[in-house]
């Protein structure tokens, strides 16, 4: 399998959870994940916004053709459900859960004309990635399992002895889930999270303690005719939550100060609609975006791209 077929499939599980997610794929993630995310891509998929980025999605051509013909995959149409996990540490270990219509056989045999093995662990068989450390294993053609070698091994081993989550990743989960099309949620300190940046990376109010203040967040897409985003952080006192509040105030008003002529307009609304409130060390932060402006956003950008990349040559 050519390897620039394999990362194609990428932008599309990242991108690209059905309301409530889906208890079987739940049930693989490892007990000790503290950053979870989710997506419901058959929803996003279906949505206008979603069928204009499918529209513009590169390797649409031949590329994701050779691709579907290799592997019998086609991540436009069958993909449903994904679920993206990690402990949020330093280890770089991660794991990546997927509903859907996988043909294994196809692809394990694609893999190994590009040189991969297979593997055969806890009764199922595991492809093993070129490096040594990545994996990927099917079950029964409708739940894709990948990530690195350990975590997906821990995840065939639950598959029939799951074990709980942190009771408070477990809530958030199903609160988002239910009521958003693409979300995060990490229940990690900032501090934790990037535990080895230091501050002089860290630029203007974000810089120091005030960063650090972030207990746990979270984060969620709604799409429809008002594609509507969320975000909600704990810091760690009220006054931490009210100076993060300030900085997003700030940041708005920058942006739409430094928006270009051709944007003016539309930087404007979306900072009009912009919902920042506090409660007590929690900062809410809410903005809804029609799905028409946010296409011409997208197109906008795409249009300087293509000029920037003119002038290059």
């Amino acid at each position: 399998m050519n390897p620039k077929s394999l990362r194609f499939l990428i932008p599309f599980v990242l991108a690209g959870l059905l309301p409530a997610a889906d208890p079987q794929l739940v049930d693989l993630l490892m007990p000790d994940a503290k950053v979870v995310a989710g997506i419901n891509v058959e929803q996003a998929r279906n949505s206008a916004f979603g069928q204009f980025l499918l529209s513009r999605a590169p390797g649409n051509g031949q590329g994701l053709q050779n691709l579907t013909n290799l592997t019998g995959f086609d991540p436009r149409t069958d993909l449903r459900e994904v679920l993206m996990a990690t402990r949020g540490d330093a280890s770089h270990t991660g794991l990546i859960v997927a509903r859907g219509v996988f043909d294994a056989s196809k692809i394990f045999a694609a893999a190994r004309a590009d040189g991969q093995v297979t593997t055969l662990y806890n009764g199922v068989e595991m492809l093993n990635g070129k490096g040594g450390n990545g994996a990927v294993a099917f079950l029964d053609g409708s739940i894709a399992i990948a990530g690195d070698a350990e975590s997906v091994r821990g995840a065939l081993d639950r598959r029939n002895a799951p074990a709980a989550l942190d009771t408070l990743l477990a809530g958030k989960m199903a609160v988002l889930s239910a009521s958003q099309d693409a979300w995060t949620v990490s229940i990690v300190p900032v501090s934790g999270l990037h535990p080895h940046t230091p501050n002089e990376n860290l630029n203007g109010l974000l810089q120091g303690d005030l960063l650090k203040s972030i207990q746990q967040g979270s984060a969620g897409v709604k799409l429809g005719a008002i594609v509507q985003l969320t975000g909600e952080v704990v810091a760690s006192t009220d006054k931490d939550a009210t100076a993060l509040a300030d900085v997003v105030r700030f940041g708005a008003s920058m942006l739409q100060m430094n928006a270009p002529q051709s944007a003016s307009a539309t930087v404007a609304a979306l900072v009009h609609s912009l919902a920042v409130k506090t409660d007590g060390a929690t900062l809410t932060v809410g903005v809804g975006i029609p799905e028409t402006m946010l296409e011409n956003l997208v197109q906008m950008r795409s249009t300087r791209v293509v000029a920037r990349h003119a002038k290059q040559r």
